[in-house]
């Protein structure tokens, strides 16, 4: 129970600030749904595909790196040395993200015109990619406190960030909405906003809880094991985000084609995107908390050798995640239609609720088998099984969706999913 503690204490810390944080991001969506409409939020979410490439490229892979190397550290009682790999990982990860911005915001107007097909996206891109920066330096913070075993600051800049961006977009839209170009542009903004001040926030509160033990001179010698496991772990999320953004690129475009009407199809990638999309992922605050406290626990146990444990923990979290996904399902299914026209006002919104709940079982337990994956160190087979699953879901959007229009593309979610559960605790069962 000693050695559970931090872990279920960070796991609770976490999926207290993620419900907070769901909740207000769920208004937010509500409050802008009914000012910009569904069309304007597909234009919105057209520019994370970009958007995510390039977290990926600059941060994510080292920032799950800098976690599983500071909680090994930790354990050692290396904390000065772990201190050293957080301040080397900050300088690399503002570079990548300075390099990357400085391409996009120079190759936008292309990348929106010839693979997005939107120009009012350039604008929404232009202004999105500032956040970068601020976005890579609060979350090898975040890495950092989760390594440490305490998400107390990552929480609390979690639930400030959304805070912000909601009032950021509020007062926005009393002011000088009625100027922007774009409409979909207050949500950039208010983006934007809620990460550059919460990165301040959690500067600050990580250097007043925490006084770095070494001198300015010094180098760490964990940044090269750093790069040896964080460059593959960036390509593993490279790779898949790169086919995730295709994936997104290619659905408006497959519902053109089954419509033959673009305006539509955009109103449609809205709708599931920035309506439904959320509300099937509301209930896996739990899971992803969950998941993210996997990786380091994992780690340590397995460097500890303590196979028991290890197996009690895989159990444990594999079962609560059935349960929530098992009964998020149950509730979509019957209630969808009610809560989509009750939240949103939009009859598809709950209509693709009710089609999607049986997502709920597989997209829960997929991401907690993934934590398990890449805990135990399987991070090439984790890559190899989500390829498997976006390639399957491409292939659904470029011959089943033109054919069967949106029932296409759930019956390609839900294969995928299916299939990805199916690999990923083989997998495990095979460790």
């Amino acid at each position: 129970m000693k050695h559970s503690r931090p872990f279920v204490e960070g796991t609770i810390i976490l999926t207290i600030s993620s419900l907070f944080s769901r909740c207000i991001g769920f208004c937010n969506r509500i409050f802008l749904s009914n000012l910009i409409g569904a069309h304007q939020m597909g234009i919105y979410q057209l520019i994370f595909p970009i958007y995510l490439v390039g977290f990926s490229f600059c941060f994510q892979g080292f920032e799950t790196a800098l976690t599983k190397i500071v909680s090994s550290l930790i354990a050692k009682h290396r904390k000065k040395e772990s201190y050293l790999l957080l301040n080397e990982t900050l300088k690399f990860s503002l570079l990548l993200s300075l390099i990357f911005v400085v391409i996009v915001e120079f190759l936008a107007q292309p990348i929106c015109v010839v693979f997005l097909h939107e120009t009012s996206c350039v604008i929404c891109l232009r202004i999105a990619l500032l956040a970068l920066p601020f976005v890579g330096i609060k979350g090898s913070f975040h890495s950092y406190s989760t390594g440490l075993g305490k998400p107390g600051i990552s929480a609390i800049s979690l639930c400030l960030e959304q805070v912000i961006r909601v009032l950021s977009i509020y007062v926005i839209s009393l002011t000088f909405y009625s100027m922007l170009p774009v409409p979909a542009l207050i949500a950039v903004l208010g983006m934007v906003i809620g990460e550059i001040l919460s990165c301040i926030f959690t500067v600050a509160a990580f250097y007043h809880f925490h006084t770095p033990s070494y001198e300015k001179k010094e180098k760490s010698n964990y940044f090269s094991h750093l790069l040896n496991l964080g460059i593959p772990l960036t390509c593993n999320n490279l790779c898949v985000t790169v086919l995730s953004s295709i994936e997104n690129i290619l659905i408006p475009l497959s519902f053109t084609l089954f419509y033959e009407n673009g305006h539509y199809a955009i109103e449609l990638y809205g709708i599931i995107t920035g309506m439904t999309l959320p509300f099937i992922l509301f209930p896996s605050t739990v899971t992803n908390a969950l998941s993210t406290m996997l990786v380091p626990k994992v780690s340590e146990t397995l460097a500890k050798q303590n196979m028991t444990l290890l197996r009690q923990l895989e159990t444990k979290s594999i079962g609560v995640s059935i349960f929530i996904g098992t009964t998020s399902f149950v509730l979509f299914h019957m209630f969808g239609n009610t809560l989509g026209n009750l939240v949103f006002h939009n009859q598809d919104c709950g209509r693709f609720l009710t089609s999607m709940s049986f997502l709920c079982p597989f997209l829960y337990v997929s991401g907690t088998l993934s934590s398990i994956l890449n805990g135990l160190g399987k991070t090439k087979i984790t890559l190899l099984h989500n390829v498997i699953s976006l390639s399957i879901r491409i292939v659904f959007i470029l011959l089943i969706v033109p054919v069967l229009g949106i029932n296409g593309y759930f019956l390609g979610l839900l294969t995928s999913s299916m299939l990805q559960v199916i690999l990923n605790y083989r997998s495990i069962l095979n460790f």
